[in-house]
């Protein structure tokens, strides 16, 4: 049973303790976003320009996070993670420095500091999991946990910008980002004995995006991001248009609620279906879903269609992450999970900026378009790719 699975895999103190370093550091990648929003239209006034602004974070992260997670095979993840995390910090400073200074074009030389060095603990964690129990049945219950992370994550971590901007200032709200980073982050990278052992070579191995089930699968992970960023500006246009701004994280993290109920029914059941299979009904069900966000118009409407909208993420989540798993090779794994944040934080980025011009010319709700259209792309996405992902062969395969 899948409950006796979860318990093999915490029962160690060693897997809790990196599961908790782990949320703890990855807190602020829920918080970022709102956090920067709420800070660059504090002083400016402008969603445009706030996501252009979150969109340069994205961007960055998304270039650097496989060149990071292939390093932090090579060399160690403790060993990379610490630098990693001090610059990231540092790149945070300068985006509050060029807010308090009124000197705007400081944001964007100091976001691509804090993107290039986003400390990748998502892919570093499912890793470390692989690294454990890859290639048994345990492997999924890994990958639910940490999905189930992801949304406790998501439901905090609005919340907590929010409420700290909210009742102190934006400016305290993004310092919040930053410690909880370093705790995490710094903690984590300390825990050596369930690091998995460095795999250093000699010269670099073929390009992962050789795989074409795993290219396809990048395509699907952001649209996806698409879906994630643009409804979580238009969330916060949509408090803002009800003279409630402070009401955006927990709207926001309604959805996550929604994700991890799911996410943890999903993780709990043993598949028969192929991954395929569930890779189409998943993406229908998301596409569905995200519908019912745009026709809601008071808070408790928006709160349920936001949860109903989250319900497919963990699982659709799972899934790719099940897929990455079955084709890059297990001594490349933190580089392959980071190619799938690179494709989320990419759509993530390109959702943001969408949505943030959606809100600025037709308000917040009207926003919602932009999740839901891309929703339907993701689902076209998903039923063009089955074929792929019904033939999955090896990587030692694809990249001889």
């Amino acid at each position: 049973m899948a409950d006796n699975d979860f318990k093999a895999l915490l029962g160690p103190p060693e897997a809790r303790w990196f599961v908790l370093a782990g949320f703890v550091g990855r807190l602020q990648m829920a918080m970022l976003g709102i956090a920067t929003i709420l800070l660059v239209t504090s002083a400016t006034g402008s969603y445009t320009l706030a996501g252009a602004v979150g969109g340069t974070i994205l961007v960055s992260q998304a270039v650097a996070a496989p060149r990071v997670g292939r390093l932090g095979d090579r060399l160690g993840q403790g060993r990379v993670l610490r630098p990693v995390l001090l610059l990231h910090a540092l790149g945070l400073v300068g985006i509050m420095g060029g807010v308090a200074s009124g000197q705007y074009w400081l944001l964007f030389p100091a976001a691509v500091l804090a993107g290039v060095a986003f400390p990748p603990l998502g892919p570093m964690v499912r890793a470390r999991w692989t690294a454990r129990v890859g290639g048994t049945p345990l492997l999924k219950a890994a990958f639910a946990i940490e999905s189930a992370v992801d949304e406790v994550v998501y439901i905090l971590g609005p919340v907590i910008a929010t409420t700290v901007a909210g009742a102190a200032s934006p400016e305290l709200g993004y310092v919040a980002c930053m410690v909880l980073t370093l705790v995490g982050g710094l903690a984590y990278a300390s825990m050596r004995r369930t690091e998995p052992p460095p795999m250093p070579v000699t010269r670099p191995g073929p390009s992962l995006l050789r795989i074409p089930a795993l290219r396809v699968t990048l395509l699907f992970a952001l649209v996806l991001g698409v879906v994630l960023g643009s409804s979580e500006i238009a969330m916060v246009g949509f408090a803002e248009d009800l003279g409630a701004v402070v009401l955006a994280g927990p709207l926001v993290g309604a959805m996550s609620v929604g994700s991890l109920l799911t996410g943890v029914w999903y993780g709990s059941r043993r598949w028969t279906s192929s991954l395929s299979r569930r890779f189409a009904i998943l993406a229908a069900c998301l596409a569905a879903g995200l519908l019912p966000l745009t026709l809601a118009t008071g808070v408790p409407l928006m709160a349920a269609a936001s949860f109903v909208a989250g319900a497919a993420i963990a699982p659709t989540l799972i899934v790719v992450y099940e897929l990455v798993e079955s084709v890059v090779p297990g001594e490349r794994s933190s580089e392959g999970f980071a190619w799938v944040q690179s494709a989320l934080v990419i759509g993530l980025a390109a959702g943001v900026q969408l949505a943030g011009q959606a809100t600025d010319a037709l308000g917040g709700h009207l926003a919602f378009r932009v999740p839901a259209g891309a929703g339907v792309v993701a689902l076209v996405t998903a039923l063009l790719s089955v074929r792929l992902t019904r033939r999955i062969r090896p990587a030692a395969e694809v990249l001889r």
